[in-house]
């Protein structure tokens, strides 16, 4: 067992709505007549899905808005038309941020009360007023003070719309006994995936309510999305990803791993770090077809290359890429499996295989599913031998025949029984190798992680990223190939500036899995080194939920501290969250110089990274916000470096 590791599947389930008609003096549910498109919310998600709504905008708190953005949450508004043409910024700061604007009528009657023509009237007018000011046509409305029948359902859908109540009713619009701290445990105590809960803009109360339920859920795990994600017409993913960069560029690079399968989306980011054009080739491989296209990397730039567009088939593939000039080349997934079930990946390319692999990070317990990926770079034939070893050791092996330009994909899951499993790689001839993970990280965390793992143990590695805050769980797996037992040390350097050493032993040929998070306060950032006495293979694994994004990332350690840092991949873009990471290993002080390259421009930059310590930097707050960024790092001695990256985008 994995200390500490409970990771659980996220089954199908019913979300908490039912089919009940009700007024706004109780706990409403969801009510959709029949042949509502979309009609039905989205599976089950595998971390929970609470949806904020907000009502009205007469009194309207910005304090709403200042808080849920502090926290990466966007809600669904259901606004007056006549209080929207009075207050379209409102509007579109909303719609910015990536809230839901639907409809809840143009002058808030009871619609009831009014005729068949009316009730027409009252939504066609709201309807258009919000598309004018933001372009959104939800195909939602919300009654005022929730009071509908057949007959105000019935001309609704007559022009395309269909009523969306609540869960839960914070009673903000209320006159109640109850206290804010009393609601606010009812509604976190009951809410189920799924749950829609009613606020108004200008209720009593309503910070301290919003603040309270988003805190509370937060805790139960929830994750909190729009309408339009609950009910599948907006995709989103949400994740994470941290990792080093190339310490050198290289005129070729191979990725094993890659999709263009339906909710799937690929992308190639090449970094040229020369100062004149470099001309690429892109080969793409998926069994017996393949295509080739051709591209310019601009000076001292990065392209971008969409692969779902380049291929003509919706599969697996792999890539080759072959350029006139040195090259960085990073290639990023994101997905979406439905019911909240998404996120994303970047790694590395190789710069043309080899023939041992070493990934001692794997698991096929419940909630995770786990392939390897091989492709055959090369002319000839390679014979492969695949071993995954398990707590006792070699739990299974087997051997394969990889023909050239070929991928072969196995599925660990129908290999060996429930466990953890390091996986070696070994092959006539050189070959590129990837293991993918997606995973349900102990009920709450979806996403997945893709690693080229190691093609030499070592005695040394390095990771930079380290973090033991709230929600977010560290992995440090070990694999010993030798065949001799080694002590480690594991001296992990605190953002306090303190140093923790912990050491253990490992066995000949095994594998062995640590908590780090245990081993250190709560809250801190932190660097790892790994000494060994003898080489071995070490990847990181990292769970996490913050800011309204759950995921995770592996990756292997880093064997050589490198003077030079390479990154192709990076974005400051709407959704998206970038650090840069730097770990001097060294006893001394440094200095180290980034170049972070966008559109042409390059920013240079210096940060002093004290003795075996490290230093964050916030990339947004360097470069600007809406930019597509390369960075080039250099030092005098080597270091450690690593992007992390957080996104919240959606999906084509």
């Amino acid at each position: 067992m994995n200390a500490g590791r409970s990771p659980r599947g996220g089954g199908k389930g019913g979300t908490a709505a039912s089919l009940l008609l009700v007024t706004a003096l109780s706990l409403a549910a969801v009510f959709f007549p029949g042949g509502m498109p979309a009609g039905e919310r989205a599976a089950a998600s595998a971390s929970p899905r609470a949806v904020l709504t907000f009502d009205d905008g007469y009194g309207f708190d910005h304090r709403i808005l200042d808080f849920l953005s502090s926290r990466g949450i966007a809600a669904s508004a259901f606004v007056i038309g006549s209080w929207a043409q009075r207050n379209p910024e409102l509007l579109k700061e909303m719609h910015a941020l990536g809230w839901d604007i639907c409809n809840h009528t143009q002058n808030h009657p009871w619609l009831t009360r009014l005729t068949d023509d009316q009730i027409r009237a009252e939504l066609n007018t709201c309807q258009a007023v919000i598309g004018s000011i933001t372009g959104q046509n939800l195909p939602v409305f919300r009654p005022p003070g929730g009071f509908i029948d057949a007959r105000v359902t019935a001309a609704a859908a007559s022009v395309g719309l269909s009523p969306v109540m609540w869960d839960f009713d914070s009673m903000d619009a209320l006159t109640t006994s109850l206290s804010v701290q009393e609601r606010v445990n009812r509604m976190v105590a009951s809410a189920r995936d799924g749950s829609i809960i009613l606020f108004h803009f200008g209720g009593r109360g309503t910070i301290d309510l919003v603040t309270g339920v988003v805190e509370g859920l937060r805790r139960r795990g929830f994750t909190f999305v729009t309408l339009s994600e609950l009910y599948g017409w907006k995709k989103m993913v949400r994740g994470g990803e941290a990792g080093p960069g190339a310490g050198e560029p290289a005129l070729r690079q191979v990725f094993a791993e890659g999709t263009t399968r339906e909710g799937f989306e690929e992308w190639l980011l090449v970094f040229n770090p020369n100062p004149e054009p470099a001309a690429l080739q892109a080969s793409y491989y998926a069994g017996e077809e393949w295509v080739r296209k051709e591209y310019e990397v601009p000076a001292r730039g990065r392209l971008s290359v969409a692969v779902n567009r380049e291929v003509p088939w919706r599969g697996d593939v792999s890539a080759v890429l072959e350029a006139s000039l040195p090259v960085v080349a990073e290639r990023s997934i994101y997905f979406n499996r439905g019911g909240g079930c998404g996120g994303g990946t970047t790694a590395l390319g190789v710069t043309e295989g080899a023939t041992v692999h070493y990934l001692p990070e794997g698991t096929v317990r419940s909630g995770f599913e786990a392939y390897l990926a091989l492709f055959n770079p090369g002319t000839r034939t390679a014979e492969v031998r695949v071993a995954l070893h398990g707590a006792d050791g070699e739990a299974w092996s087997g051997g394969l025949e990889l023909r050239p330009l070929r991928r072969l994909t196995l599925r660990l899951n129908d290999l060996v029984p429930e466990g953890d499993y390091s996986a070696t790689v070994n092959a006539t001839e050189k070959v590129a190798v990837e293991r993918s993970q997606y995973f349900v990280y102990d009920g709450f965390c979806p996403g997945a992680s893709c690693s080229p793992g190691m093609t030499e143990p070592a005695t040394r590695l390095c990771f930079a990223e380290g973090t033991t805050r709230e929600r977010c769980d560290s992995y440090l797996a070990l694999f010993n190939p030798c065949a001799y037992a080694t002590c480690l040390v594991l001296r992990m350097h605190v953002s306090d500036g303190s140093v923790r050493e912990e050491r253990i032993c490992l066995g000949a040929g095994e594998r062995k899995t640590l908590r780090l998070d245990r081993y250190l306060p709560p809250g801190c950032d932190y660097s790892l080194e790994v000494l060994s006495l003898l080489p071995v293979a070490a990847e990181r694994a990292v769970y996490f939920q913050s800011h309204n994004l759950a995921g995770g990332f592996c990756d292997a350690g880093i064997a050589d501290p490198s003077r030079r840092w390479l990154f192709a991949e990076g974005s400051t873009a709407p959704g998206f969250r970038q650090w840069l990471v730097l770990f001097n290993p060294h006893p001394r002080e440094l200095v180290a110089s980034v170049n972070y390259l966008r559109g042409g421009e390059e920013l240079a930059r210096e940060y002093p990274l004290p003795p075996g310590g490290r230093v964050t930097v916030d990339v947004g707050a360097e470069v600007g916000e809406g930019a597509e960024v390369a960075m080039e790092v250099s030092c005098e001695e080597g270091i450690a470096a690593e992007r992390a990256l957080y996104f919240d985008r959606m999906m084509p």
